[in-house]
């Protein structure tokens, strides 16, 4: 259990990343644009099978909840959440139980504004740096916990040690 939040992080990561939608193809230069020369129509892409993502107000929600938790609204991430589980299916309950395990968690361990606001790009990529600073953040209280387990560790060693010895002086005669 101690190892749960990373386990979760390699577990939603990917899950999150795949299930973010499709994005537009690229251009020519490689740069991704929203500018109307390179917008395809539908029937373009999905002859050329670019993005054959279905329009599906499943994904509509589970994207909005995304970006409300690449933005710090756990409200609005939750309610998209929600809305989400209730479109039906166990696929859409499990995706709507991990981004609130991965909601609580940001917001248990928030990030700074200025983190947040220095994220350029888009939400995925916010998104990415939010749980990259989770799991910074959570990194650092296992070692800052594991010293003070060492330091606990090494104090009660010494105690006993004492105990010892006052057993000894106490009683006359050495502990076996």
């Amino acid at each position: 259990m101690r190892d749960w939040p990373r386990l979760s992080f390699i577990i939603l990561l990917p899950a999150l990343i795949g299930l973010s939608g499709c994005a537009t193809p690229p251009d020519a230069d490689g740069d991704v644009t929203g500018g109307s020369d390179s917008v395809m129509s539908q029937s373009e892409s999905a002859s050329d099978g670019l993005c054959e993502c279905p329009e599906n107000p499943q994904v509509d929600e589970f994207n909005a909840a995304l970006q409300a938790l690449a933005q710090g609204d756990f409200e609005a991430a939750a309610a998209a959440l929600s809305r989400h589980a209730e479109l039906g299916g166990d696929r859409n309950r499990s995706e709507a139980r991990a981004g609130r395990e991965l909601a609580d968690l940001l917001a248990r361990y928030p990030a700074d504004g200025a983190t947040i606001a220095s994220s350029p790009g888009s939400d995925r990529a916010a998104l990415i740096q939010l749980v990259l600073i989770l799991v910074d953040r959570l990194e650092s209280n296992i070692a800052t916990l594991g010293a003070e387990n060492a330091q606990l560790a090494a104090d009660l060693e010494k105690r006993e040690e004492a105990l010892k010895r006052l057993r000894e002086l106490t009683l006359g005669q050495p502990e076996a």
